[in-house]
């Protein structure tokens, strides 16, 4: 079975041939830190040079094929930035070069990296941290990619041979947020000044649907799948009420979803972090297919309640490996034990993905990375057989 039969067999709730197995196919909470798989690519003999990032906050690597190969991984991003012909090199890091697409006004100041973007944002990595973050504490950048009629022709063309020469299973990620939840002022103007909210989320969701129409029509046909992200909780609640989520973000959601579903054949694969149990039902009524990061250690996510709850409804795309409280923590054997045990409870009757919980952070060393992957390839075989 390919990697695209057998991811489009699991988010059916069929069972596939194995497990299907995810890091940096989709979102970036599926993905590794440059310099844990620049550790990871040593490890497995293979060359450090010209290490991708596409996302420079994160600080999160584009997984090679030769890897992919290693860790039988079964999906590839495709994102604004894929098929960039200019990627340019920036000693992020003291030890190798970071090849970064376009050039960014990225420069160096006082002992640190300072981005800025079109709006004139400051993004700051000092040399002492593995990120950047915002000057403000709560903007995001991005790199700038507008859909001009060239544009969207090359992403058709080199998506489309990527389609037939490979195949991997395709996932598009060109955002689609509606509201920024993580922003107090947000929260506080949902309160506050619900109709403004509307009126603007309402321009964002119709401009959200005019993006996802052009992305349809050069490469919907060979997509399983469009990537959104909307961050609803917290460790240990939600940053809203479910009611609050009802009425002023599920109805922008719900028509976004409304549209895809109606004129396409791709899937809607929502990320969002945190103790959202309570909101998964409205999840799954206004149409998500697919639910990352399933954070297990949050309050409420315990993997067998969430199985019992909603397996076969949505599909679980994480959840496969605790990096907060396991991943880095323990030794090996129980890092296995601790995967096959996640395997034991999701993958029942298809319907999850392996992917660890959100991204492989620096100091994550290649053992433990070999090991969570190899173990899902060990023990995803179907019919499961796990001792």
């Amino acid at each position: 079975m390919t990697s695209r039969e057998r991811v489009l067999k699991t988010i059916n709730f069929q069972e596939p041939d194995r497990l299907p197995k995810d890091l940096g196919g989709t979102t970036g909470a599926s993905g590794i830190h440059l310099l844990a798989y620049k550790n990871l690519r040593e490890y497995l003999g293979l060359s450090t040079e010209n290490i991708k990032c596409n996302d420079l906050m994160q600080q999160l690597a584009v997984i090679d094929f030769d890897v992919m190969e290693r860790l039988h991984l079964d999906v590839i991003q495709i994102e604004p930035t894929s098929f960039m012909p200019d990627w340019n090199p920036y000693q992020l890091y003291d030890d190798f070069p970071v090849l970064v697409p376009g050039k960014p006004v990225l420069t160096r100041q006082n002992n640190q990296w300072l981005l800025k973007n079109s709006a004139g944002q400051r993004f700051i990595k000092p040399d002492s941290s593995y990120y950047f973050d915002a000057e403000d504490g709560k903007s995001w950048f991005s790199f700038p990619i507008e859909l001009t009629d060239e544009y969207l022709t090359e992403l058709q063309c080199r998506t489309r041979e990527l389609y037939e020469t490979t195949d991997y299973a395709l996932a598009g990620k060109f955002g689609a947020a509606f509201g920024n939840t993580a922003d107090p002022e947000f929260l506080m103007e949902m309160m506050l000044e619900p109709n403004e909210v509307d009126d603007r989320l309402n321009v964002e969701c119709e401009q959200a649907i005019k993006r996802l129409k052009l992305i349809n029509q050069a490469i919907g046909d060979y997509l399983f799948c469009v990537v959104a992200a909307n961050d609803l909780g917290t460790q240990r609640s939600l940053l809203l009420s479910p009611e609050m989520f009802r009425e002023r973000l599920m109805p922008h959601h719900q028509k976004y979803i409304d549209w895809l579903h109606e004129h396409t054949r791709m899937k809607y694969f929502l990320h969002s972090c945190g103790a959202i149990e309570p909101l998964i039902e409205s999840l799954i009524e206004m149409g998500v297919d697919i639910l990352n990061p399933i954070q297990t250690s949050a309050a409420g996510m315990e993997p067998e309640k969430l199985k019992e709850k909603y397996g076969g409804r949505i599909v679980f795309w994480g959840g496969g490996c605790d990096t907060q409280y396991v991943l880095g923590k323990v030794p090996v054997p129980e890092l296995i034990e601790h995967v096959k045990e996640r395997i034991k409870i999701f993958a029942s009757g298809g319907g999850f993905v392996f992917n660890q919980i959100h991204a492989i952070q620096a100091d994550i060393v290649p053992e433990d990375i070999c090991a969570i992957f190899d173990t899902a390839h060990k023990f995803g075989q179907y019919p499961l057989n796990i001792n």
